[in-house]
């Protein structure tokens, strides 16, 4: 899925959907008692608008706008729900007038309201990996699936003939922050540093939490001096950037980095090695700086 969400949201969309799938599999298994056993109709759902009216229509419409809006399944979603409903309407139309609904029509509702479920559950566990494969501190992607994603832009690279750098970011002296100002410090540090580089970063860059307060930076379609740009963009604006503690107070931090151009013919393992020697000239050469391994 790849949605820029952060740690909360996530945990409240997945939240919500457990609820609304709860609430669908009750109308399913009333649905289907009524069809199945007879007894007494729910009037609602004889409505034309019944889809609007169910716990999922009144979620699934009055969202808006809505955060997952852009995702096939989200948008599937309403088409699949608008038929099972006009098909149960159709079948307990047979049973206000005392007859059995045909066994094609049976079959349509049942099998709409299981794909409803099954694409309900689909998109819950999307949204689970979105919260495993995110950082809750920083909103940066984790290592799960980082270097799968890595070797798809290093054949990307190999595929369209256009350079893919990497860069290591790790922050200067970060235990003396915490040692000096407490973990609370820390946290502070790495929240905001890394929602200011995300902004500085292009739609098509991605950054992950590496380990610790080391962050690896994927400039795809990126020449060497073009990356040191952008990359010098958010060495610069850290520098300069308050980092603000819970009590009001406010301190500056550095960062340091080292880039390297991705070998789209040797393991990506290698130049993420490479960019960690750059990084570490870095750091050897006084810190709050950016080197290249040429």
């Amino acid at each position: 899925m790849s949605l820029p969400l952060e740690h909360e949201v996530i945990q409240r969309i997945t939240e919500e959907l457990e609820v609304i799938i709860a609430a669908h599999l009750a109308w399913f298994k009333q649905m289907n008692r009524t069809l199945v056993c007879g007894g007494q109709v729910n009037h609602t759902d004889l409505e034309t608008d019944a889809h609007l009216r169910s716990p999922f229509g009144m979620w699934y419409y009055n969202q808006e706008p809505y955060v997952l809006e852009s995702t096939p399944d989200f948008q599937s979603l309403g088409a699949i729900q608008q038929a099972m409903h006009e098909n149960a309407r159709l079948a307990l139309l047979s049973i206000v007038d005392q007859r059995r609904p045909t066994p094609e029509l049976y079959d349509q509702c049942i099998d709409l309201a299981l794909r409803l479920n099954t694409t309900l559950r689909r998109l819950q566990l999307d949204i689970i990996g979105e919260l495993l494969t995110t950082d809750s501190l920083t909103g940066c992607a984790t290592r799960r699936g980082m270097m799968r994603r890595l070797r798809e832009e290093q054949e990307r690279a190999l595929r369209i003939q256009r350079p893919c750098c990497l860069c290591l970011l790790d922050f200067d002296r970060f235990k003396r922050v915490n040692d000096d100002f407490g973990h609370p410090a820390g946290d502070a540090v790495l929240s905001q540093a890394m929602r200011f580089a995300t902004g500085v970063l292009r739609k098509y860059d991605s950054i992950y939490r590496y380990g610790g307060e080391e962050f690896l930076i994927c400039l795809p379609g990126t020449p060497m001096k073009e990356a040191s740009m952008v990359v010098e963009r958010i060495r610069a604006g850290l520098e300069r950037l308050p980092i603000r503690l819970p009590g009001g107070d406010s301190f500056f931090t550095t960062a340091s980095f080292g880039i390297a151009e991705m070998n789209p013919r040797l393991p990506v393992e290698e130049s993420i090695a490479t960019a960690d020697m750059a990084l570490i000239r870095a750091k050897t050469q006084g810190r709050n700086r950016v080197e290249m391994w040429a």
